[in-house]
């Protein structure tokens, strides 16, 4: 599955650059909750964090009202882990890149609705363990690798929905399901066998036609 949605993002990315006339290009800014798929039977429970997500975008048209919309930018994702007296807070930082098939409806004089699903595929450049406990408050720095803290790459599923205005301002929300499992050895031999990464988000953002 993992090796299918690189496939088919190369090939979508590949048809923009290739079709680079007919491009449509915008931008979008985010923000929402990230939390994280952990299997740990050592853990009470765990929750979201807050993060911020911006991108540049690219769309181009298929055929019926189907468009492909492939984008270049940073997301955020994490999550907050309760273990007895412990509460570590994971921020994760991403370079991502999504690629959607998008369905375009117009919606009266106000604009064009929009149904959309795709795949990502991401890279990890920066994140934070912050632990604190009844006394205490660290945080330390991230170290990307099967053997440190996290693996670097991930990748999933995207679900997207939104509107497009007539002044060419959007509304967009989406929902990112990862696939991978960003579970380092590490993590592994200490009882973490499993970590996948959630987004749900809400924004805004500008198509330049």
């Amino acid at each position: 599955m993992k090796k299918a949605i690189i496939i088919t993002l190369f090939i979508a990315v590949s048809s923009l650059y290739a079709n680079a006339q007919k491009l449509t290009y915008g931008f979008k800014v985010s923000g929402g909750f990230a939390y994280q798929q952990i299997e740990n039977k050592e853990i009470i429970s765990a929750s979201s964090i807050t993060t911020f997500n911006i991108r540049a975008l690219a769309q181009m048209p298929v055929r019926n009202k189907f468009w492909l919309e492939a984008g270049l930018g940073i997301a955020g994702k994490g999550s907050v882990v309760f273990n007895d007296a412990l509460t570590t807070t994971t921020h994760l930082t991403y370079v991502e890149i999504p690629v959607n098939l998008l369905r375009k409806f117009t919606f009266t004089d106000l604009g064009i609705f929009y149904l959309g699903a795709g795949g990502y595929i991401a890279g990890g450049v920066t994140g934070n363990l912050d632990y604190e406990t009844p006394g205490t408050n660290t945080a330390d720095k991230i170290i990307f690798g099967k053997n440190n803290d996290v693996t670097r790459f991930d990748t999933g599923l995207n679900f997207t929905t939104g509107f497009e205005f007539r002044n060419r301002v959007t509304f967009n929300m989406a929902f990112t399901l990862g696939l991978n499992n960003i579970a380092s050895i590490n993590q592994q031999d200490t009882g973490t066998s499993v970590v996948r990464n959630r987004e749900f988000s809400l924004g805004l953002g500008y198509l330049f036609k």
